[in-house]
């Protein structure tokens, strides 16, 4: 009865405390969904929708309400040229007034249209800054990810060192117990496996700072334990003709910059329009109620609407229209500097990624051959030192090498996944 118990409640507690692992697209979405850099840019993109209107570009017309209602309590003496004369002290005098107006710019030399059209602009503007907010965010997830994964994986393998140092040590412990070992191998075996003990510890500490980097961009608590997967895949073939043509045509930071060119120009457009005629069309209807105790009319009401249109001539002032168009060439000229700037910074960095690329994978593949030599050597270099065959000190550089050739491995393949991703952000192919 109380093995059944026990064993009810081991697999409670399994079911209760196992932690499903989070895969890296997982963590991807989350941190789409919840880093705080991609909600803030999210929120920039929909401001810039909202203010997206025909009203915002001045293509509609205006409606308002206006109402008045005043007092007047003056002395009037009032002197006619009939010699009548007219006098009154606090003379009551009131007026009620209240009117709906509406004015409509119905031309000001095209400006609204560049207006609206600047305001299309600058919605893009927004979304594409999300965009690239979304991409950077992906690209450091899968990084920080990859990287733990990798330390993991070194931490592992410096593990089994330290599991190789204390096999020596006993080795040594025995040799010294029949006399076919010295003190000294023994203290320098201690002196190994505390080195190897410390090089865990080390990565340790870089694996909590990597978790703690994966949590904080995916909107988590840093100290929150991640279970993640135990591999970096592979990396894809690709062609680099694909990946150049894929970025001129998708790449976030060009496109950002000929969006910013485009807006340059309609601001251009949008101020030359100021320096043209504007045709405001107007109408009203109105009431109006007043009263007067002293004077020729002791009551006066009138209502009903009246319309017209105004034309506006700018003739001068203090050249700020014409200061200000210069100052939105200057403007776009710097756009379209920006643009040529960013074509080529971005036929740079093609290259020097795709360097990247290609030499990783070629130390991936020569770690790989270096690495099953490194294990043969040290299968044969322990057993050689069981038997006496090798001093301490050559099993020694032999494991060394086993565990750099571990680490150099796994340095190789998450460089090559770096590699990878930094040409598909490029390409604007990051997920």
């Amino acid at each position: 009865m109380k093995y059944t118990i026990a064993l009810f409640l081991a697999l409670c507690t399994t079911g209760l405390f196992a932690q499903e692992m989070l895969t890296a697209d997982d963590a991807v979405r989350i941190a789409v969904e919840q880093n705080h850099g991609i909600r803030l840019a999210r929120l920039d993109a929909r401001s810039a929708e909202l203010l997206n209107n025909a009203g915002q570009a001045g293509m509609l017309p205006t409606v308002d309400a206006v109402g008045s209602y005043s007092v007047d309590n003056s002395s009037t003496k009032q002197t006619f040229f009939s010699g009548e004369v007219r006098e009154a002290d606090n003379a009551d005098s009131r007026v009620l007034d209240g009117a709906v107006q509406l004015n409509w710019t119905v031309f000001d030399g095209l400006a609204m249209f560049a207006a609206k059209d600047r305001l299309e602009a600058l919605e893009l503007i927004g979304q594409t800054r999300l965009r690239q907010e979304i991409e950077a965010t992906v690209y450091d997830v899968l990084a920080a990810y990859y990287q733990v994964v990798q330390l993991r994986k070194g931490i592992a393998v410096q593990r089994e060192g330290v599991r190789i140092s204390d096999e020596r040590l006993e080795i040594a412990r025995a040799g010294q117990r029949i006399g076919s070992a010295s003190g000294l191998a023994v203290v320098q075996a201690q002196l190994d496996q505390s080195a190897d003990s410390a090089a865990v510890l080390d990565l340790l500490v870089q694996e909590s700072a990597a978790v703690a980097r994966v949590n904080a961009l995916m909107g988590n608590a840093p100290a929150t334990e991640l279970a993640l997967g135990t591999d970096i895949p592979s990396t894809q073939p690709m062609e680099f003709g694909e990946i150049q043509q894929a970025a001129r045509n998708a790449n976030s930071v060009l496109q950002l910059a000929r969006q910013e060119r485009i807006a340059a120009d309609f601001s251009v457009k949008q101020l030359r329009g100021a320096l043209l005629p504007q045709v405001d069309v107007f109408g009203n209807y109105g009431y109006t109620k007043s009263t007067s105790a002293v004077g020729f009319l002791q009551s006066n009401r009138s209502i009903g609407p009246d319309y017209g249109a105004r034309i506006y001539i700018p003739l001068f002032n203090g050249a700020q229209a014409n200061k200000a168009m210069q100052v939105a060439k200057l403007t776009r000229e710097q756009a379209a500097i920006s643009t040529e700037q960013a074509e080529l910074m971005l036929e740079e960095s093609l290259l020097n990624a795709w360097t990247d690329h290609t030499t990783a994978n070629q130390r991936v593949a020569l770690e790989q051959s270096n690495l099953s030599g490194a294990r043969t050597q040290t299968d044969v270099a322990l057993e050689s030192y069981r038997l006496g065959a090798i001093t301490a000190v050559e099993l020694r550089e032999v494991q060394q090498g086993l565990i750099t050739a571990e680490q150099r491995l796994l340095a190789a393949q998450y460089e090559a996944k770096l590699a990878e991703l930094q040409l598909k952000w490029l390409a604007g192919e990051l997920p």
